[in-house]
């Protein structure tokens, strides 16, 4: 029985020891397998790693930073800078660094002029990167860098950025734009040329701690930035300075809401200038959203306007859309300028009537007089002769509803009806103006295609573009072409003068010893919100060319709302005053020529001369009648002012000048 137990418990001994022995064998089995695998993979990783993992160590390694390019430069037709970029200091903060934000943060508030509360919660934020103060003065970044210098700003330091500067102020804003603050154009000429004055940001490489603190080995790669490309306008500042000066006057003097006014080199489509002036509301009023404006309602001081009005905003041009039917008039024939029609004051068409700006006895008038007069029932008989299809063609060869080619951003290519749109009374309201939506850019361009024989060209706000490396781009533009025939662009310069005549709507354009040619519109405004239009409330309108004969230069102003409705009462003055100063500043003849640099030096010195020639007879004939003693009557001669001639350009006598055998440049 002993030796039966005994072999029990061996057996039972056995079956104890053999489980664990083979649970033993498969965990070493095992253990020995993941280890190689393990082995392998750390061999793999350490001495052939894939890209995957090389480039997570160099990510931990390194750290890249942007390095912004310098913005180019705009300047002005002369080369004087419009807009610049400077460089200046801005305060940021790595937070993690940061060791007292509280002490820190009223350090900063009172070189900052910041709020420490609102500094604090910066310095405070779970990032490694936090901006507190951008583009600070020169000054105030010498006292932050002086903290830093002295280690009571840990974790914060100084970055260099870019700040976009105006160095001639709000003059032209509307057309430049702006940037905002890290750089980048968002409106006018700064938005839309942004990808060429913004050039190429460079990059730094940097090696760094875990800590995020660069490393003595320094910078590893480093990729220099490109600056932007500078851009010329064809812009005159000092005729800008002028313009948008008449133009705020004006809107100013008529309570106007705004006003609009651009000159325009005939030949070339050059901008010289372009004014954008508003008359906001009060302060501590205001007005419902899309509702209308009341005439005459208090303004405010005039200021540049928020967007460039001559080519964003669309309006009923009026009268000045009469160009389109009488240049397709005299082509088709139905008229010529002598010819006399039959014009009343009033004509009902469709159920509703048309009349012109006074009542009148039956008429008879030529072309010219009812251009001149501004006559819409005489426009509407000649309308009346062509049929709707050749006044729309008409209209659309003048570029009306159709792009201007200047690509401005915001830029409204206008509005015509289609032809089978046209309502019963269409025939009588589109040739005048009323039932198409222009903008004052597009309404130039057609006055300046005459004035240039008949010849579209592109109008152009940008003269070059430059490169960081001298090399010059011209930009891109549309190709002029011919829209219209020598002769009638001929004959449409003079019948145009009617209207600066003195039985025209706008003796108060003309322009003393020039003559000049152009046409007024006073077009009703309508309800923003409803249909009809507002009592009393009227676009007035001026635009023309001088001289007359031989265009050098083109302008249109327009104001919106004024309290005197007329445009020859309102536009024409401030067109005349513009026009005056471009003639003399450009040296333009009388006759279309413009003087070169060696014949304004000769009629000056003529007329340096004869000043000296006088004074001195002047000043003779009073010594001969002097005392011996005399002295003191000779320097109150002087005092007078009268011995010193003026030399200056712009007091050349246009009579004398025309007697000279100038050679016509335009």
């Amino acid at each position: 029985m002993l030796a039966m137990a005994d072999g029990r418990g061996i057996a039972r001994d056995k079956r104890q020891w053999g489980l664990p022995k083979a649970r033993l064998s498969v965990f070493i089995g095992v253990f020995l397998l993941v280890s190689t695998v393990l082995t392998g993979r750390l061999y793999e990783i350490v001495l052939n790693p894939s890209v995957h993992y090389s480039n997570m160590a160099q990510s931990e390694s390194f750290t890249s930073f942007a390095i912004p390019a310098a913005r180019g430069t705009i300047t002005d037709s002369s080369g004087n800078p419009l807009a610049l970029s400077v460089p200046r200091k801005s305060v940021v903060a790595d937070p993690l660094l940061v060791t007292d934000p509280v002490v820190e943060a009223n350090l900063l508030a009172g070189d900052l002029g910041l709020s420490d509360l609102s500094i604090r919660s910066t310095l405070l934020q779970p990032t490694q990167f936090a901006y507190i103060a951008r583009l600070i003065p020169n000054s105030i970044a010498a006292t932050v860098q002086g903290q830093i210098d002295a280690g009571k700003l840990n974790g914060v330091s100084l970055i260099t950025e870019m700040k976009r500067v105006y160095p001639a102020g709000p003059l032209l804003s509307p057309v430049i734009g702006q940037t905002n603050a890290f750089g980048s154009g968002v409106s006018g000429l700064e938005y839309q040329y942004n990808s060429i004055l913004s050039g190429r940001a460079g990059s730094e490489a940097m090696k760094v701690s875990v800590a995020g603190l660069a490393l003595p080995d320094g910078v590893t790669q480093y990729q220099a930035p490109r600056a932007g490309d500078n851009i010329q306008l064809t812009i005159d500042s000092s005729l800008q300075y002028v313009t948008e000066h008449a133009l705020a006057a004006q809107v100013q003097s008529t309570k106007a809401i705004s006003g609009t006014a651009v000159v325009m080199d005939v030949k070339t489509g050059d901008i010289l200038a372009m004014a954008n002036i508003a008359a906001p509301t009060p302060k501590g009023q205001s007005n419902p959203a899309n509702a209308a404006i009341p005439v005459g309602s208090p303004r405010a001081l005039p200021e540049e306007a928020a967007t460039n009005l001559a080519v964003t905003t669309v309006y009923e041009p009026g009268s000045v859309a009469k160009l389109a039917t009488f240049t397709a008039a005299l082509e088709k024939k139905v008229i010529t300028p002598s010819t006399v029609l039959t014009v009343p004051d009033h004509m009902l068409i469709d159920g509703s009537l048309f009349h012109d700006a006074e009542v009148h006895p039956v008429e008879q008038l030529t072309p010219g007089q009812i251009l001149g007069q501004s006559s819409n029932i005489g426009t509407i008989e000649v309308a009346k002769m062509l049929g709707k299809r050749t006044i729309t063609a008409s209209m659309q060869r003048f570029g009306w509803g159709l792009p201007t080619g200047l690509n401005f951003p915001g830029e409204s290519q206008g509005f015509l009806d289609p032809l089978s749109r046209w309502s019963g009374t269409a025939i009588g309201s589109v040739p005048i103006g009323q039932d198409e939506a222009l903008t004052p850019l597009q309404v130039l361009d057609a006055y300046n295609s005459v004035a240039n024989g008949g010849i579209m060209t592109s109008p152009k706000l940008v003269k070059a573009i430059s490169t960081p490396s001298g090399r010059t781009i011209s930009p891109n533009y549309p190709k002029s072409k011919r829209i219209v025939s020598a002769p009638i662009a001929k004959t449409m310069r003079n019948l145009l003068e009617n209207a600066v005549g003195a039985m025209g709507t706008a003796p108060s354009a003309a322009i003393p010893g020039y003559q000049v040619a152009g046409k007024t519109g006073t077009s009703q405004k309508p309800y923003p919100n409803r249909p009809g239009y507002q009592p009393g409330a009227f676009w007035a309108t001026f635009v023309g060319f001088a001289p007359a004969s031989h265009p050098v230069l083109s302008a249109i102003v327009m104001l919106d709302q004024p309290t005197q409705i007329y445009g020859g009462e309102v536009a024409a003055p401030v067109f005349s005053q513009i026009m005056s100063y471009a003639l003399a500043k450009y040296h333009v003849t009388p006759s279309g020529a413009i003087l070169s640099p060696t014949q304004i030096a000769a009629l000056n010195a003529k007329s340096a001369l004869k000043s000296a020639i006088s004074s001195a007879s002047k000043l003779a004939s009073q010594q001969s009648k002097a005392p011996t003693f005399a002295l003191s009557s000779a320097r109150g001669v002087k005092q007078t002012g009268n011995t010193s001639p003026s030399t200056s350009p712009t007091t050349i006598s246009m009579t004398r000048a025309v007697r000279l055998k100038v050679r016509s440049g335009r």
